[in-house]
């Protein structure tokens, strides 16, 4: 039980990648605060609490951590999963879904860590893991807001480390394509569901998407006493995309 005694924060719980980490943590001894736009999550757990939240609102981030001391005491640990994917080029796109978009996936995240910070600072150990994308470094058509929004998270992850060490350790991961509900509704709705399963896997050297507990175990990994001379670090989760 790796997080026993530990309070993490989790946006994006919800759904997705953010519901996984939210799962893992609870499994390894975790109490666990998840925040999102939504009016609740799915998980009901005596060491869990829900608080809705628009994170592109400091305000917001700032009464999640309220929340979280108030139910548990502390936070010690804090994973970003909360972000947006909006489909669009230079041409096609609004100057307000833009930056919508960047203020989504790296103005909540900012704004996240901000709040987070004076709370993380008073505890040994502290972590935060962020959650960037292989296409914040590899950009593809019709991304024209998400792959600049992730590429700053990867800076703004760098720039954490770089400002916090050696109190609190900050990083990373860049997932590939990953198995949400969201992906898992494409493949309901395709034409040949196992046409569309194949071109998504031959992106990949290992030729498959990643899955959500795959995601959940690097970034327990990056949160843990395991990865304790670890920070700084943009671990690519994302089935060699970037080799």
């Amino acid at each position: 039980m790796r997080f026993t005694d530990k309070v993490v924060i989790v946006t994006g719980a919800s759904s997705g990648i953010g519901e996984g980490v939210a799962k893992k943590f609870l499994e390894e001894g975790a109490k666990v605060v998840g925040c999102g736009i939504e009016p609740a999550m799915k998980i009901e757990d005596s060491n869990a609490i829900y608080v809705q939240a628009d994170l592109t609102k400091f305000e917001d981030a700032q009464n999640v951590v309220a929340k979280a001391v108030e139910a548990f005491g502390l936070v010690n640990k804090l994973v970003c999963c909360a972000g947006v994917t909006f489909i669009g080029s230079l041409e096609n796109t609004e100057s307000a879904t833009f930056m919508r978009e960047l203020s989504i996936n790296l103005g909540g995240v900012f704004n996240m860590c901000k709040a987070a910070m004076p709370e993380l600072q008073k505890h040994e150990g502290s972590t935060v893991v962020t959650v960037g994308s292989d296409l914040g470094v590899h950009p593809i058509p019709e991304r024209i807001g998400y792959c600049p929004s992730k590429a700053g998270v990867i800076m703004l992850t760098k720039c954490m480390a770089l400002e916090y060490a050696p109190k609190i350790r900050v990083n990373c991961i860049l997932p590939g394509l990953v198995r949400t509900p969201m992906i898992e509704q494409r493949f309901q709705e395709a034409e040949d569901p196992k046409a569309l399963e194949e071109a998504y896997a031959s992106l990949y050297p290992l030729h498959k998407m990643g899955k959500i507990s795959d995601m959940a175990n690097a970034i327990a990994f990056l949160s843990s006493d395991e990865s304790g001379f670890i920070t700084g670090e943009i671990m690519h989760v994302c089935g060699g995309s970037l080799i």
